[in-house]
Formats: C-alpha cells, sequence, structure tokens
C-alpha cells in the first residue's frame, strides 16, 4: 500500500528539479551573454599561432635546420652578460654592441640565470610577434567599433607571410620592436602618453635602426596628437640613432658602424649616400626601379590587398626602413624572407586600421554600409590567406617541406657528436652547428680563425666584407724561418667540428676539402669521430704555449709541397706563456 507522505514528497522534490532546471538553463545563458566571443576568438588564434610557431622554430633547431649563425651570436652574447661579462661575440670578432646597439638584451639576461637558452630566445620571440595581434585587434575595435572586424584584422596579421618568416629565422630582438611598436600606437592613440614613451623607448633600444622608425612615429604623433610628446619622442629617437651609428657603436667597434656600406649604389657612407640620392634623381629612380623591389613590394603589401595605402600618412614610419631596403645592394633586404621588414610590419596594419576607418567614414548614409565592410574584410581575409599559401613558411603553404623540420639519423648522430665536446672547450664550427655549442667562452664559424690555412690567392679574391665575415679580425701571422719554411701559427682552439656531407659554404668546395686536409695532415689534431660524414677534431695536448705548421715555399706558391710540422720551444725561452 502507498504511503500518501512519501508520494508528496517525491511530487515536491520532482517540482523543486524542474524548477531548478530552467534556472540553470538561465544562469549559464547570461554567463554566456556576457561573454565577448570575439575576444575568445582573438585568444584562441594567437594561442594556435603561438603553438604552431613555437613546435616550428624548435624542431628546426633542435635538428640542425636553422641557418643557425644569429641565434649563435646572440646566444653566446646574452650567456657572456648573464656571467657578468661584456657582450661580445667571438663569432663576430667583436664586441655585439659594436654590430648592433640592442641594449634591450639585458632584459633576457634574467632568463640565463633561469637556465636559458637558443630555444629560449626562439619561445619569447614567437611570443612576442603573436603579442603583436592583440594591439591590432584593440586598435581596430576602438577605430571601427566592431568586434569581429577586429579579429578577422589581428588574423591577417598573423598570416601575414613577413612576419611569419620573420619568426622561424633564427633570433633578432627586432621581433620584441614589432610588438613594442603596435603597442605604442595603441597608448597614443588611447591618450596613454607615458607608455607611448616608454614603448618607443623600448623599441629604439631592439636595435639601432628601430630608433629611427620611432623618430618618424614621433613626427607622426606631432602632427596627429600630441605635438608635445611627438616632438620630444622623435628628437630624442633621432639624437639616439646619431649617437649609436657615429659615437655608441664605434666606441665598441673602432672600425665604426659597418651597414652604411650596404649601400654602394650611392656612396661609400651612410651620408655620401643621402647625399647622392637626393642629387641625383634619375639614378635613384633607376636603382629604385627594378623587378626584383617590384616583387619585394608585391609580397609585402597583396596579403593586406594594398588597402593600408588608403591611410598614407601612417606608412610613413616605415618609410625609412623600407628605402633602406630597396636601395640596399643586399640581396636579403629585398626579400620577406629576414628580419628587415621588422620596422614595416607594425605599419602596414596600423595604416590598414585608419584605411577601413577611412572607407567606414566614406560610407555614411549608403546603403547597406555594413555589408560594404564586411565585404572588404573579407577581401583583406582572402589575400591573406592566398599570401600565406604562396608566400609564407606556414603548414598550409604552397612550398611546405616537412623534411625542413623533422629529425633523422644523420641529425641525431649530429646532435650525440656536439655531446662530445666539453662545455669549456674553445671550438670552431660549421654554421648551422654553433647554436648547439653557443654558451662557452670562445666560439668559432668555420673556417675561422684557420686563416692561414687557405690558399692567398682564393683570399684575395674575396672583397673586404665576404673577408671580413669569415674571418673576423682576422690577420696573417706567418713568418719564413732559416730553412725555408712558411710556418703558421697554430690557433688556439681546442675542437673543430664540421659535417663534410654538406654545403660547404660560406668557403667553396675545393677551398673547404683543401682546408680539411691541412688540419688533417698538420699534426695539430686528431681525430676523435670521424663518422656520417660527422668529424669532430681534438688538438693534441702539447708541452709548449707555441706550436706552428710549415709549408715549404716553392717557386712562390704557397703548398706546392705540403708537410706537417709542429715546433716546441721550450717556455723558459721566451719567458712562458705571454
Amino acid at each position: 500500500m502507498d504511503d500518501p507522505v512519501i508520494d508528496e514528497a517525491q511530487k515536491e522534490a520532482t517540482e523543486e528539479k524542474s524548477e531548478e532546471k530552467p534556472a540553470l538553463k538561465r544562469k549559464l545563458a547570461d554567463l554566456a551573454g556576457s561573454i565577448d566571443w570575439s575576444v575568445v576568438v582573438l585568444i584562441a588564434v594567437i594561442a594556435a599561432y603561438t603553438a604552431l610557431f613555437v613546435t616550428l622554430s624548435l624542431h628546426r633547431y633542435l635538428n640542425y635546420r636553422h641557418s643557425g649563425l644569429d641565434i649563435a651570436i646572440f646566444d653566446q652574447a646574452i650567456w657572456k652578460l648573464s656571467r657578468f661579462s661584456g657582450p661580445s661575440s667571438t663569432i663576430r670578432g667583436m664586441s655585439l654592441f659594436g654590430d648592433h646597439m640592442a641594449p634591450i638584451l639585458f632584459l633576457l639576461v634574467p632568463v640565463y640565470w633561469l637556465g636559458g637558452n637558443a630555444s629560449a630566445l626562439l619561445v619569447i620571440q614567437t611570443v612576442a610577434l603573436a603579442a603583436g595581434a592583440v594591439p591590432v585587434y584593440l586598435l581596430a575595435r576602438d577605430k571601427l567599433e566592431s568586434r569581429w572586424i577586429p579579429v578577422a584584422l589581428a588574423s591577417a596579421y598573423l598570416l601575414f607571410p613577413a612576419m611569419q618568416h620573420f619568426n622561424l629565422f633564427d633570433f633578432h630582438p627586432e621581433a620584441l620592436a614589432v610588438c613594442f611598436l603596435l603597442f605604442a600606437f595603441l597608448a597614443i592613440d588611447r591618450g596613454r602618453n607615458a607608455w607611448f614613451i616608454v614603448l618607443c623607448a623600448a623599441a629604439a633600444f631592439c636595435k639601432e635602426d628601430m630608433a629611427l622608425a620611432v623618430a618618424v612615429l614621433g613626427i607622426l604623433v606631432y602632427f596627429k596628437y600630441n605635438r608635445k610628446v611627438g616632438g620630444a619622442v622623435a628628437a630624442g629617437s633621432a639624437v639616439y640613432f646619431l649617437a649609436s651609428i657615429l659615437v655608441l657603436i664605434p666606441a665598441f667597434a673602432p672600425a665604426g658602424y659597418q651597414y652604411g656600406g650596404r649601400l654602394t649604389h650611392f656612396g661609400d657612407s651612410t651620408f655620401d649616400a643621402v647625399k647622392n640620392m637626393i642629387v641625383h634623381p634619375v639614378h635613384t629612380v633607376n636603382v629604385l626601379a627594378t623587378r626584383e623591389n617590384l616583387r619585394y613590394l608585391f609580397d609585402l603589401f597583396i596579403p593586406v590587398g594594398f588597402l593600408c595605402f588608403l591611410a598614407p600618412e601612417y606608412l610613413i614610419p616605415a618609410v625609412p626602413a623600407l628605402l633602406v631596403n630597396l636601395i640596399s645592394d643586399f640581396q636579403p633586404q629585398h626579400t620577406i624572407f629576414y628580419q628587415y621588414t621588422a620596422a614595416i610590419i607594425p605599419f602596414i596594419f596600423i595604416a590598414l586600421v585608419f584605411s577601413l576607418k577611412r572607407i567606414k567614414s566614406w560610407l555614411r548614409g549608403a546603403v547597406h554600409p555594413s555589408l560594404v565592410m564586411s565585404s572588404l574584410v573579407m577581401v583583406i581575409l582572402a589575400c591573406s590567406v592566398a599570401g600565406n599559401f604562396y608566400f609564407s613558411p606556414s603548414p598550409f603553404s604552397e612550398e611546405w617541406n616537412a623534411l625542413r623540420y623533422s629529425s633523422d639519423a644523420h641529425t641525431r648522430a649530429l646532435a650525440a657528436a656536439t655531446g662530445k665536446i666539453p662545455d669549456d672547450a674553445s671550438v670552431s664550427s660549421q654554421v648551422y652547428i654553433l647554436p648547439h655549442l653557443s654558451k662557452r667562452g670562445d666560439l668559432y664559424m668555420f673556417p675561422h680563425p684557420f686563416i692561414d690555412y687557405v690558399d692567398e690567392e682564393y683570399l684575395e679574391e674575396l672583397d673586404g666584407d665576404e673577408l671580413k665575415f669569415m674571418f673576423p679580425g682576422g690577420v696573417h701571422k706567418r713568418f719564413t724561418d732559416k730553412d725555408g719554411l712558411e710556418r703558421y701559427p697554430v690557433p688556439e682552439v681546442d675542437y673543430i667540428i664540421i659535417d663534410r656531407s654538406i654545403d660547404s659554404w660560406p668557403l667553396t668546395a675545393d677551398q673547404y676539402q683543401e682546408l680539411v686536409d691541412r688540419l688533417l695532415k698538420s699534426g695539430e689534431f686528431t681525430t676523435i669521430l670521424d663518422d656520417k660524414g660527422i668529424l669532430i677534431l681534438e688538438k693534441r695536448k702539447r708541452a709548449s704555449a707555441d706550436s706552428t705548421v710549415a709549408f715549404r715555399i716553392s717557386g712562390g706558391g704557397a703548398d706546392a709541397d705540403y708537410e706537417g710540422h709542429r715546433r716546441t720551444r721550450e717556455l723558459e725561452r721566451s719567458g712562458g706563456p705571454q
């Protein structure tokens, strides 16, 4: 027999549950309504980009697929700073601040106190570039009064081929400047003058030429936003730029600022180049109007449908870097594949936002203006996707090749080989192996420092820049003894590691093989590994700090009758090591 009391209780419980369900649904609906889903999508897009490009960057590095040179230079210099030593680079043969003025590197020192390395630099670079999507989104949201168009523009920024190539090409502090410049513009647009000044200073400290972009940005701010703040930033950045190339860099490198030499179409120095560009306009046009430059401009601007030119004043801060790239005689500056677009990328997207704002103002009173704006954004996204497919290094591109990021038996053998070299040893290695050995005091890019082992005829064929690049600070130390032997002092390198299975760059194949043969025959090094084309040579132990290799001179030639020779001299005769 049913208990009426129990039945009543069950009935009440059922009614309470049925009332709770609509209440829960309402709460979930309210919560969903309070969430800005455009922000959620933005975060998801940034996270996806970061995860993808951190993975690609680390795979290239860990599998010896990077070019290796620049990241090794910065890794060694920052590691030395973290040990309270000067930011010198034995790879470059100078203080890093004699190459580029980049005091922002001091901010990365704490990362190395926590065990940072080249991998950490690659992660930081990717995070910094990905973070640039945030100010693009916020600026677009402020100017276009839309939630979803800003997400599309931030996505276009992350799809931008030049930015992705920059992301995957070693490490460069200019990556931080891209983020700083975008946030700096957002700050001045929102009236945050102090933040604008701080972020502009941070961008200028990333590299001396970024100060030039900041100076022109200051001029733009002077006319568009705040005369006092813009004038101060423009003047301060211009002074810092001039001080960097005329005073600071020469103080660390007596040869002076070396990159003005890339403007040889117009003169031997930066100031001659500027003067001659103005004095000889026909020549300037001839240098600028080339098929290579046209392709460069196309690759830069087609991913945004060239729409950024509808607000050209916001592109002005990019003009110095763009102009230098167009007139440079250094071919990589005429492509989007390297770091030379760093001072251009931020202003392309700032100009793009203001171009859409301008179009929106033109559409006031028109029929279906929102439909027109949506269509334009779809065109931008279509151009971004197409540009990414044809020009980018991403997995979605036409040129994607997974082998550039993969491991194989050879790369695993290389990893095992580099593990055999003691951490405190001085090393000369091929370029792409450098970043795996760069946390040490003395590291050289092979064939440096073996300048005296290379044919003089070959060296004479190199121009000055090539010679300085291959043998930074390298000078001959040859002398002829009483027996007619030309002696070559043996460089103080403990280990040489090379991979004979790949390109011999920067030497020609013949010179590379001759140099390796001479090292093997010299008697100064012993082979500790020769496997799968990987060769590790270890310097023999000796009692003297003085050692030479000799070549018999025959008919003025340098090596007609090669013989390895080592001369030992008693330490007491020379007064001991100097």
